[in-house]
């Protein structure tokens, strides 16, 4: 049964990865994106709402990307070298 609690407290240690590397991720990500408008000199006459309504498309677009989705990995490589510890070491 203390591999139950490991497994417990290995979720949540890597939940807290997830959302930190997450928050991180989407930060710089729309750090590009801002940095993106404000070099192109062909956008220099466009309002505050136009910057924004282009960095709110690119982030949209982020959250359906496959970026987004390889986080899931944060999950995923620990979860199966965990089961593959505990097949080896008990039943190989």
């Amino acid at each position: 049964m203390g591999w139950l609690r490991l497994a417990f407290f290995m979720y949540v240690g890597l939940t807290i990865i997830y959302f930190v590397t997450g928050i991180y991720s989407r930060s710089v990500r729309r750090e590009k994106l801002e940095k993106e408008w404000d070099t192109d000199p062909a956008r220099e006459g466009l309002t505050v709402q136009e910057r924004s309504a282009f960095i709110e498309a690119g982030m949209v677009h982020y959250d359906k990307g496959l970026k987004k989705r390889l986080l899931w990995l944060i999950y995923i490589i620990p979860t199966v070298a965990f089961l593959a510890t505990i097949y080896f070491v008990n039943w190989y």
